[in-house]
């Protein structure tokens, strides 16, 4: 048995919009998982459908009120998404890292064909002539015409006899096809630090494309550089490099917090102007300003969640009290708010009640008072009525839990222990407007 008590109110609606912002930066993450991948082309409709699916399934969880799991399951999928990001990141890097070799491959071939063309005194296509102008598919027109120019005269006039004859004649012996042909001619090996740089480049563009710019730049001015001197230049580079890859990976996690929190405020129907925040600009404002960004709305979320979970806590708490017979009133829950406390009478000991104060998305205290000032102490019925209250408080506290919700003894005092508080009686003016003086608590337990 307890008399004076600091409660902590978890109302339901508080649980559910708990389990509401845990989705919301689900979604986030999910939606910036699909943008940067999208954009470097490593997933495809079925990756799409399987992280849908695993959105969906928290969502089902929502819906089937398994708030526990909800809460526990959502931060590991987000944690999946990231780390899927960083490795599709670099499987991304790899991939065009090989596109860049294809192409050099293929300019080696160009500069090769041309030049066999011109040896043979036969015309030269555009596209050989300038391959790095040249749309893919009228260069790799351009490489099959050249080859057949370039196969020997007597082959292309060969009969369909000796075609098969020659065919047999050669069995098991390699044929040098023009797809081969084309694979086999590689440029100058390349220079191990700088396949180091590009692929280190690579990666930087997945995730942020505009900064990885200047540092190809740097990295074109190293060409031609003495070997002594480049690998000094290129570590120092590689380090530069890294720094910037860090804050690409911090301005993706940044980004992906904003927008989860402006997707909470729009739920609540927060401050517009602080959920209005365009892709385009946030992939290109300055890392600082994101973080005040961030800052401004994590703060306006804080206060609209506070404000809700006030008048959910004030909200339970009142219907809770009303049901167990105590007197509340219309307009209390506006005195409560503001003058930080009310008094309710009790329906079964005549001359007692309970005063409630504090902020319910924080603390709550409950204690039993006693109306009237001037008669002489009775400790024996103080106690009797505190035991009551303590028992009222049990049914008030299983009420809130049947809702969904829960009510956490912070503190207690022990029946007894303290005085039973004095003040004044509630009047009809209390309930309709602010209460007297004497029913406002400025005390703790």
């Amino acid at each position: 048995m307890s008399g004076p008590k600091v409660v902590r109110i978890v109302t339901r609606e508080e649980i559910i919009a708990i389990c509401e912002g845990h989705l919301a930066q689900l979604e986030a993450a999910a939606a910036q998982w699909k943008r940067v991948c999208e954009r470097n082309s490593v997933i495809d409709d079925n990756d799409v459908a399987q992280v849908h699916a695993r959105v969906e399934a928290m969502q089902a969880l929502l819906a089937s009120e398994k708030f526990e799991e909800l809460q526990k399951r959502v931060p590991a999928e987000i944690a999946f998404l990231n780390a899927d990001v960083e490795k599709r990141v670099q499987r991304a890097a790899d991939e065009a890292v090989s596109a860049r070799k294809r192409a050099q491959r293929s300019l080696a071939a160009a500069r090769s064909v041309a030049a066999a063309l011109r040896d043979r005194g036969l015309d030269v296509p555009p596209a050989l002539s300038d391959p790095g102008a040249a749309p893919a598919e009228e260069l790799q027109a351009a490489f099959v015409a050249a080859f057949a120019a370039l196969s020997p005269r007597d082959e292309q006039q060969l009969s369909r006899q000796q075609i098969d004859l020659a065919a047999a004649l050669g069995a098991g012996e390699e044929r040098r096809t023009f797809a081969s042909w084309l694979e086999g001619q590689t440029p100058a090996l390349q220079d191990p630090l700088d396949e180091r740089l590009e692929h280190a480049i690579s990666e930087l563009a997945a995730l942020q494309p505009a900064a990885a710019e200047p540092f190809r730049e740097r990295a074109s001015e190293l060409e031609g550089t003495q070997s002594s001197q480049k690998a000094l230049l290129v570590d120092s580079l590689m380090l530069d490099i890294a720094e910037a890859r860090r804050l690409a990976f911090e301005r993706h996690s940044v980004i992906g917090k904003i927008e989860a929190v402006a997707a909470q405020l729009r739920q609540l129907g927060g401050d517009t102007n602080l959920v209005a925040l365009e892709d385009s600009y946030l992939e290109t404002a300055d890392l600082r300003h994101l973080h005040s960004v961030l800052a401004t709305v994590e703060s306006g979320l804080a206060r609209l969640q506070k404000k809700r979970a006030a008048e959910a806590g004030r909200q339970a708490l009142l219907e809770g009290l009303s049901k167990l017979g105590y007197d509340v009133r219309q307009g209390m829950e506006t005195a409560w708010v503001r003058n930080g406390s009310i008094v309710l009478e009790s329906p079964s000991h005549q001359g007692y009640g309970v005063e409630v104060g504090g902020d319910p998305s924080g603390m709550v205290q409950l204690r039993t008072v006693r109306f009237g000032g001037s008669d002489l102490p009775n400790a024996e019925a103080d106690k009797t009525a505190e035991t009551e209250f303590c028992s009222s408080f049990d049914k008030l506290r299983d009420g809130i839990a049947g809702a969904g919700g829960d009510i956490a003894i912070v503190r207690a005092l022990g029946v007894g222990t303290t005085p039973v508080k004095r003040v004044s009686a509630p009047t009809a003016e209390v309930a309709t407007d602010a209460p007297q003086r004497a029913n406002v608590s400025t005390k703790s337990v």
